[in-house]
C-alpha cells in the first residue's frame, strides 16, 4: 500500500507539472521569468502598480530552480535596483522533483521561519509566494552580487572559514532547538508521510543496490555493501535521528550554498531545509567542503567548537557524544553525493560528483561511519 502510494504521488506530480508546462494556468504565482513583470513585482512587493516601471533580466540559469538576476527600475529609492528571482525549474524531470519533495514550499517556509532578524546571514527575502494547487513556488531574494563571495562546490575551506561556519551554524541551531513551532507552523518540515519515506526507499534502493555511475570506482566494495543500509534499514535511521534534539537545519550546506562577506558566512537555497539533528549540518558542511587531509586534522576540533558555543549559551552538550554522533552523521553526505552522480550529469555536473564523491569515501573510510551508524541504531555503545 505504502509503495503504491509513493508511485501514485510522484505519477501525480509528474502529471501536474506537466500539464502546468503545456497549459500555464492563470495563477498568480509565475511559472517563467518572463512573467516576472514590473506589474507582478509591484503588487508582490505590496507597491502601487506603477511604483515599478520596468523589469530587466540580466542573467538567468536554471537547475533545482530557475535562477535569474533582475535590474528594477523606479523612481522610489527604497526599491532595490537588483533582485534575484528564484522560480520552478524549467527541466521537466526537475520541475517533477521539485513538485514531489516540496523543494519549493519547504524553501518559503524556511525563510518565513528564520524572519526578520535571522539568527544566521542569509539574502533579505522580499517576497516568498507559493500556491498549493500548482505546486508553484517563487522567491525574490536580496542581489548579492558584489557584495559576496562564492565558492564552488570543488573548492575547500580554510580552517578560519570553517571556524566562522560552524559559529554560524551553532546560533542557527542554538535558535531553533526544540522549538514549539515544531508541532506548529514550521509542522510542515518535521512531518514526511508514509508515501514520502517509501518514496526516499524506492530511490535509495534505484541508486545504492547497485553502484555503476561515473564514480563507481571511487567507492570501494565493501562501502558499496555497508550503504544499503540506507534502505533496508531506513525506519531505524530515521527513529534514531529523530530522537536526537531536534532544531531546523539547512540539510545541504555545501560550499555551493554559503556565501561569505567581511562580516562572515551566509546560507543560501534551503530547498530541502528540515527539522533535525543539527550535527548533521555539521558534519555534512565539513566532509563535503573541507579538502579531507586539512579536515582530518580540525574536525575534532570543530565539533569541540560547536559543542562549546552549546556550553556558552546555556544548553549543555556532551562534545564525546557529539563526535559519536559526528561520525555517524556523515553517512548522510555520502547518501546525497552517490545519489546525485548515480542521477547523472543532469543533477550535477560530473566534475563536481567526483569531488564530493571522494571525499565523502575518504571521511567514511577513515571513521568507520557506517559500522557507527548500524552499531548506534541497534542501541550499541560506541567507543
Amino acid at each position: 500500500m505504502a509503495t503504491a502510494s509513493a508511485v501514485g504521488m510522484a505519477a501525480g506530480e509528474a502529471i501536474r507539472a506537466a500539464l502546468d508546462r503545456l497549459a500555464p494556468a492563470s495563477c498568480p504565482v509565475p511559472l517563467r521569468i518572463e512573467q516576472v513583470s514590473a506589474s507582478w513585482l509591484a503588487a508582490a512587493l505590496g507597491l502601487p502598480a506603477d511604483a515599478i516601471t520596468d523589469v530587466r533580466v540580466l542573467d538567468a540559469n536554471s537547475g533545482t530552480a530557475a535562477r535569474a538576476r533582475i535590474a528594477v527600475e523606479s523612481d522610489r529609492p527604497e526599491i532595490p535596483t537588483h533582485l534575484f528571482v528564484k522560480l520552478p525549474p524549467r527541466d521537466y524531470l526537475q520541475h517533477v522533483l521539485m513538485n514531489v519533495f516540496r523543494l519549493g514550499e519547504r524553501e518559503i517556509l524556511a525563510y518565513r521561519a528564520l524572519g526578520d532578524a535571522p539568527p544566521v546571514r542569509v539574502p533579505r527575502c522580499h517576497v516568498a509566494q507559493s500556491d498549493p494547487r500548482y505546486r508553484r513556488s517563487a522567491l525574490v531574494l536580496e542581489d548579492l552580487t558584489g557584495t559576496a563571495r562564492f565558492r564552488t562546490v570543488t573548492d575547500s575551506v580554510t580552517r578560519a572559514e570553517a571556524e566562522s561556519v560552524i559559529d554560524a551554524m551553532a546560533d542557527l541551531h542554538l535558535a531553533f532547538q526544540d522549538s514549539d513551532r515544531f508541532t506548529g507552523d514550521l509542522r510542515p518540515l518535521a512531518v514526511r508521510t508514509a508515501a514520502d519515506v517509501r518514496l526516499g526507499d524506492l530511490i535509495r534502493r534505484r541508486f545504492l543496490h547497485e553502484i555503476t555511475g561515473h564514480t563507481a570506482d571511487l567507492i570501494p566494495e565493501p562501502i558499496k555493501l555497508q550503504c544499503r543500509i540506507f534502505y533496508r534499514r531506513s525506519a531505524d535511521i530515521d527513529a534514531f535521528w529523530a530522537a536526537q534534539p531536534q532544531t531546523l537545519i539547512h540539510a545541504d550546506p555545501h560550499l555551493g550554498n554559503l556565501y561569505f562577506t567581511d562580516d562572515g558566512p551566509g546560507f543560501l537555497d534551503w530547498q530541502i531545509a528540515t527539522i533535525g539533528a543539527g550535527i548533521r549540518d555539521l558534519a555534512y558542511f565539513a566532509t563535503a567542503s573541507i579538502e579531507p587531509d586539512l579536515l582530518r586534522g580540525i574536525e575534532r576540533d570543530l565539533v569541540d567548537r560547536y559543542a562549546a558555543r552549546f556550553d556558552a549559551a546555556g544548553v549543555r552538550v556532551d562534545p564525546d557524544r557529539l563526535w559519536t554522533l559526528y561520525r555517524a552523521a556523515i553517512t548522510e553526505l555520502f547518501l546525497a553525493i552517490v545519489c546525485t552522480a548515480e542521477a547523472g550529469e543532469r543533477m550535477q555536473p560530473f566534475e563536481v560528483s567526483r569531488v564530493g564523491v571522494q571525499r565523502a569515501v575518504a571521511a567514511v573510510t577513515t571513521h568507520d561511519s557506517f559500522g557507527v551508524l548500524r552499531t548506534l541504531i541497534d542501541g550499541g555503545d560506541v567507543r
